[in-house]
């Protein structure tokens, strides 16, 4: 499955619109749908993190001009509500703002050690990570299934992430073939630091979907 493929999987009830709209109307449903976003569109779980950190400390600012207004103005407990329920928003979108983040940078070290490095045992990503194995094979486990790495697989006879091997069909054809030709060239990814090998001068990044 491709990255265009997990596009067009996310339903529209995970769109932006819908994520704001619910956590402006009831936060704990948008909290839900920011995960399961991220779960479904690989590079958003590489930004949204950001998104979501600044969107807290909005809410920690409504609450400081609302702070403000109430001891000119003076106290009502309606607006102590509305006040209270943005501070609480606030604190729940900065936990989870911490969380997102801690995994983006996370996965970006893996894909960084695996792709860019070339290290497969799990035990030696285990010793780079500075993580215990069971970690490392639970986080990278996850990262198969969310599409970050398409199509590879943990060979648990000899503890090392296994990635597919490039198509060589037609390797002994001497046809001339102008797309042969072309020189592929290394891009990497401003998003998640994987690095690329593309023959055109546009594409995406196939670990988080981005464009090059």
């Amino acid at each position: 499955m491709n990255n265009n493929d997990y596009r067009r999987k996310i339903s529209p009830l995970y769109s932006w619109l819908v994520i704001i709209i619910s956590i402006i109307v009831f936060w704990p449903v948008g909290i839900f749908l920011v995960y399961k976003r991220v779960k479904i569109d690989k590079m958003a779980g590489f930004i949204i993190g950001k998104i979501v950190r600044c969107l807290s400390y909005l809410c920690f600012f409504i609450v400081a001009i609302g702070t403000i207004v109430y001891l000119v103005n003076g106290f009502m407990s309606e607006d102590f509500k509305v006040t209270l329920s943005f501070l609480v928003l606030g604190v729940a979108l900065y936990i989870l703002s911490k969380k997102l983040i801690s995994d983006a940078e996370k996965y970006k070290k893996y894909i960084s050690i695996i792709i860019n490095e070339n290290e497969y045992i799990i035990d030696n990503i285990a010793e780079d990570m500075s993580l215990p194995t069971n970690v490392v094979r639970k986080d990278l486990n996850n990262m198969i299934n969310n599409g970050y790495f398409q199509g590879a697989y943990i060979n648990n006879s000899t503890n090392e992430i296994v990635l597919p091997q490039p198509n060589k069909e037609n390797i002994n054809d001497t046809t001339p073939n102008y797309e042969s030709k072309i020189e592929a060239k290394v891009v990497t990814c401003k998003c998640c630091g994987a690095q690329n090998k593309v023959t055109t001068s546009v594409g995406e990044c196939e670990y988080c979907g981005s464009p090059l």
